[in-house]
């Protein structure tokens, strides 16, 4: 498996990961509608022009993009894998990455919006919990943990 960094062709199956894994991860604590603006937030679209300010990366395998993840000068952005791809080091070797290249970068300290699903992931990759906090977004909201680690 390899991490590189994501291209615009990457967007359309990038975006496919994220609202698999809103759908099927997230379903039991979100509701629909904050669901579909999440969906849509991610869409290829979306994704290439937050691309301009997140350094993204994408695992790979034979051509097959398994996950995406990135970040900016604050946090991790966009962390997901394949659902029927996960618990196999995957979205750890993306979180890898991004710490690693935050760190290059001079970033002293990351933060994760977590979403429930996700919060053990975070805190098995040594970051701590610091608060739940609702995001408030054009049609809906969306409750998030958020976790920060040292970089």
């Amino acid at each position: 498996m390899l991490i590189r960094k994501f291209r615009k062709e990457d967007a359309v199956t990038a975006s496919h990961i994220v609202k698999k894994g809103f759908q099927v991860n997230n379903a039991p604590d979100y509701g629909k509608a904050s669901i579909k603006e999440q969906v849509e937030a991610n869409s290829p679209k979306n994704l290439i022009e937050k691309a301009k300010k997140v350094k993204y990366f994408v695992a790979v395998e034979e051509d097959r993009i398994l996950g995406i993840g990135g970040y900016d000068r604050q946090k991790v952005h966009t962390l997901f894998v394949d659902p029927n791809l996960q618990r196999k080091g995957i979205g750890t070797k993306i979180l890898e990455r991004i710490l690693s290249e935050a760190k290059k970068d001079g970033i002293k300290v990351l933060d994760a919006w977590s979403t429930f699903q996700a919060e053990k992931f975070y805190s098995d990759a040594g970051f701590k919990r610091i608060k739940e906090f609702t995001l408030k977004c054009q049609r809906s909201s969306i409750d998030f943990i958020l976790m920060r680690k040292r970089v």
